[in-house]
């Protein structure tokens, strides 16, 4: 495990998170014991047949953001479906039943994992996603399948809007016959290949982000101390004869004319 480019965090929201990384990601007895929301990926037999739970389809708008997911065992989406999400967590809490969430990429033309709900939602804010301003808070998940099953599979299935699973808005709530047969395919489906295959490159992504995070972060908390002086390094010499510190020195120690 290897930690790189941690910024400051200045606000008390944002989940703090260390860089992880794996050598070979499609190893899952390797990548298991480096990230924890792996611990029962791809297991057979669990045993779902009698199972009482709640499922919903969760559709994300790139690789990158599931990515983030599956490493650092989190999720969030929409304000709405937060809401929604949480409600039917603490719900499930107290029927003693699991959330399992179905994950697809848009115009992927696959679904291409399931994870089950661990947490209601919490308030601190993951700063790495692909698209960093917009997501707010997130959730714990545990995933239980990474496999790419393409959409013909699913295709006999319909939603609880009696809609095919594959066409599917993000949120949307599944009942749990469909939601246990979206489980047997995904437990029987053969096919090795999986996001985990493009971990390596879509790591390169997260620390080019992870830097210039920092950078940002950085720049940020040397210009509390110099508000006017616009590079990166600061000499107060230098700083002094900055005109805007000549403009500020006027404007604070100027006299008021009677």
């Amino acid at each position: 495990m290897n930690n790189h480019y941690e910024p400051y965090v200045r606000n008390k929201r944002d989940l703090k998170v260390p860089y992880i990384s794996c050598q070979d990601y499609t190893n899952l007895e390797q990548a298991s014991k480096l990230i924890p929301a792996l611990k029962q990926i791809n297991q057979a037999n669990r045993n779902l047949a009698d199972t009482e739970a709640y499922a919903y389809i969760l559709r994300s708008n790139n690789d990158d953001d599931i990515h983030k997911s599956i490493k650092y065992g989190i999720w969030t989406s929409s304000k709405e479906n937060n809401e929604k999400l949480n409600a039917k967590f603490l719900e499930a809490q107290e029927q003693g039943k699991s959330v399992y969430l179905f994950f697809s990429v848009v115009r992927s033309g696959q679904f291409v994992g399931v994870a089950k709900l661990t947490s209601g939602y919490k308030d601190e804010s993951f700063q790495y996603w692909w698209e960093i301003k917009k997501w707010k808070g997130h959730f714990n998940v545990q995933w239980l399948y990474v496999k790419d099953v393409p959409n013909k599979h699913f295709e006999h299935l319909k939603n609880s809007d009696n809609v095919e699973v594959t066409r599917s808005r993000d949120g949307v709530f599944l009942n749990w016959d469909t939601g246990k047969e979206m489980m047997k395919i995904f437990e029987e489906f053969a096919d090795k290949k999986s996001i985990l295959n493009d971990f390596t490159v879509i790591d390169e992504r997260e620390q080019a982000l992870r830097q210039y995070k920092y950078q940002m972060q950085q720049q940020r908390n040397q210009q509390q101390y110099y508000p006017y002086y616009q590079y990166q390094y600061y000499d107060y010499q230098q700083y002094q004869q900055y005109p805007q510190y000549q403009q500020y020195q006027n404007y604070q120690w100027q006299q008021p004319q009677k």
